[in-house]
C-alpha cells in the first residue's frame, strides 16, 4: 500500500477505536450485572417453602447408611424420648437388625447414628421403662422374649441399660426374676440408674410379687431387697405397684395395694395412707417412676413426686390420642401431647402450654399453625417426607423440630416459622438433575475465573487490546449464562 493509501486508512481505525470500546463496556457490563443476579440468587433464594431435611444415617461404627433402619420408630409400642437436641428412637428387631438397638437422632447436626445392636438373647422386645438422666444420660428397661431349649418355650426377662450419645455408657444385662417379674421403677441415684422390680420365679407371678428388689445398673455389688415384712408388716393381702425415688434424703417410696386400696411406703418402712382406690392404678401416669403408659390409653391420674396423687386434664373433645414423645425436663418426663383430629389431616401437638396444628395442604406442602390460628406453608412435602405433618413436634433449643423416624425434620421457630429452610445448592442436589448444581456453579465462578487473569496479565500490552480481550471474554460468559439461566430458573420456581 502507497503511503498515501496508509495517510488514508489511518483516521478510519482510529475511529473504530472508540466503538470498539463502547462495546468492549457493554459486553462487560452485561457479563458483570449477569454476575450479580446469580449472586442475587444465593444471597435472597429462597422465597418459596423448601423440601424438608434428612437426617444422615450411619450405624454404630460410623458406616453410612442408604437410609433409616425398616424399625426404627415404627412400632407404637416404643416411646420417643426427645433430650435437648437429640431424640432417642427405639429400633426393634427385624430383618436388618436381628436383635433391635436403638438410634440417637441429632438434627441439629443432621446425623442418626445406630447405638451398637443388642446382646442375641437379650434382643429387643417391649420397652417398659425410659428415664432421661444427668449430662445426657438415658436409662431404660426392656422386656426381652428369649425362647428356651423346650419345643415353643419363650422366657421372658427385663433387661436394664444406661446409653449415652457416645453409646452404651452400660451395656444392657439381664435383672433378676423370670418370666412374670414386673418393673416397678426407675431412678437416677449419683449419677447411677438404680431399677426397682418386683421378681417371679417359675410359673407362680405373685410367689415374691410384695418383694421389691433394687438393683444399681453396672454395678457388681448385690442387689438390695426391700421384703415383704418391711413394707406389709402384718398385712397379708398385700403388692407392691409403683417404686419411684424423687429424693435421695428419703430413698425410695413404694406405692402397696392393700385390700382395694394404694398405701405408700418409704423404703425406711414408715408409710402413710394414700386414700386412694386401686382402680386409679389402670389411668395412673407413673412418669415419676419412669414407667410408659400403652399409647392411646390417656391418663386420669398422675402419681406426684410426693406421693399424691392428682387428676390429669382428659383429652380434648374430637381428638383422639396418639403415641407422644417423652420430653426430657432435666431428670424428669413431660409428655409432648400429640392427637389425630376427627376431621383434616395431619396431627394437633400440645405442650408447654401451647397447640400446634400440622397438616398436609392441597398443594403438596408442610402447613403449621399456632392454636387456631391460620395454617402457614412451612415446607414441601417430597421423596420419603410425605408423612412429616404426623410426625413428632419436639422441644428444641431453638424453638421445635418436627421429625419423623425416618430422620426426615423441619426446624420451626417459637412463632411457628421455618428456622432452617434449604439453601440453594441444598435445594438444587435435591432436585435430582444431576447437572444442575455444577450450572450454578459456573454462573457464580466462570465470569471472574475469566476476567480476573485477564486484567492481572500483561499482555496484550495495548489498554484497547486488553479490554477487547476481556470484552471477548465475557461474550463467552454471556453466550452460556443466559442459556443456563433460563434452564435454572424453574428448578428455582
Amino acid at each position: 500500500m502507497s503511503a498515501l493509501g496508509k495517510r488514508c486508512a489511518l483516521p478510519s481505525v482510529i475511529g473504530l477505536v472508540p466503538s470498539l470500546r463502547i462495546l468492549s463496556w457493554l459486553l462487560l457490563g452485561t457479563a458483570c450485572l449477569l454476575w450479580v443476579v446469580a449472586l442475587g440468587f444465593v444471597a435472597i433464594w429462597p422465597r418459596e417453602p423448601t423440601g424438608a431435611r434428612q437426617l444422615s444415617w450411619s450405624d454404630a461404627a460410623g458406616h453410612p447408611l442408604a437410609s433409616a433402619p425398616s424399625s426404627c420408630g415404627r412400632d407404637a409400642r416404643f416411646p420417643v424420648l426427645a433430650q435437648e437436641n437429640q431424640v432417642w428412637v427405639p429400633c426393634p428387631a427385624a430383618a436388618d437388625l436381628p436383635t433391635g438397638t436403638f438410634a440417637l437422632l441429632q438434627p441439629r447436626r443432621g446425623e442418626a447414628r445406630l447405638l451398637p445392636p443388642l446382646p442375641e438373647r437379650l434382643s429387643l422386645d417391649r420397652v417398659e421403662g425410659l428415664l432421661p438422666g444427668p449430662g445426657g444420660l438415658v436409662g431404660l428397661v426392656y422386656r426381652a422374649s428369649t425362647r428356651t431349649s423346650v419345643a415353643g418355650g419363650v422366657f421372658e426377662v427385663l433387661v436394664a441399660a444406661v446409653a449415652s450419645a457416645e453409646g452404651w455408657l452400660v451395656p444392657p444385662e439381664r435383672l433378676p426374676g423370670g418370666t412374670g417379674s414386673r418393673l416397678l421403677g426407675l431412678a437416677w441415684a449419683d449419677n447411677r440408674l438404680e431399677v426397682a422390680l418386683a421378681p417371679a420365679r417359675g410359673e407362680d407371678a405373685r410367689a415374691e410379687a410384695a418383694d421389691a428388689v433394687v438393683v444399681r445398673v453396672g454395678d457388681t455389688d448385690l442387689p438390695r431387697t426391700v421384703t415383704r415384712e418391711e413394707m406389709c408388716l402384718d398385712r397379708l393381702d398385700c403388692v407392691v405397684r409403683v417404686a419411684w425415688n424423687a429424693s435421695l434424703a428419703q430413698g425410695w417410696r413404694f406405692l402397696i395395694e392393700d385390700g382395694g386400696t394404694l398405701r405408700e411406703v418409704r423404703e425406711s418402712g414408715a408409710g402413710e395412707v394414700a386414700g386412694q382406690s386401686v382402680q386409679l392404678l389402670a389411668g395412673l401416669d407413673l412418669r415419676v417412676a419412669g414407667r410408659m403408659r400403652p399409647p392411646g390409653l390417656p391418663p386420669t391420674h398422675r402419681l406426684e413426686p410426693d406421693g399424691s396423687i392428682l387428676p390429669s386434664e382428659p383429652p380434648p373433645s374430637g381428638l383422639r390420642p396418639l403415641p407422644a414423645p417423652g420430653v426430657a425436663e432435666g431428670t424428669r418426663l413431660e409428655t409432648f401431647s400429640r392427637f389425630l383430629p376427627e376431621q383434616g389431616t395431619g396431627a394437633i401437638h400440645e405442650g408447654r402450654g401451647q397447640r400446634w396444628h400440622t397438616a398436609t395442604g392441597a398443594d403438596g406442602t408442610l402447613r403449621v399453625g399456632e392454636g387456631t390460628g391460620a395454617l402457614t406453608p412451612i415446607a414441601r412435602l417430597d421423596g420419603p417426607c410425605t408423612r412429616l405433618p404426623t410426625g413428632f413436634l419436639v422441644p428444641s433449643r431453638r424453638g421445635l423440630t418436627l421429625l419423623t423416624p425416618e430422620g426426615c425434620h423441619v426446624g420451626l421457630t417459637a412463632s411457628g416459622r421455618r428456622a432452617d429452610p434449604l439453601n440453594l445448592f441444598e435445594h438444587l442436589s435435591r432436585s435430582r438433575v444431576p447437572s444442575a448444581v455444577p450450572a450454578l456453579l459456573f454462573l457464580l465462578l466462570a465470569l471472574p475465573a475469566l476476567l480476573i487473569p485477564a486484567g492481572l496479565s500483561s499482555r496484550p500490552r495495548a489498554h484497547e487490546h486488553r479490554l477487547l480481550t476481556g470484552a471477548l471474554l465475557a461474550s463467552c460468559y454471556l453466550l452460556g449464562a443466559v442459556p443456563i439461566i433460563s434452564w435454572l430458573w424453574p428448578l428455582l420456581s
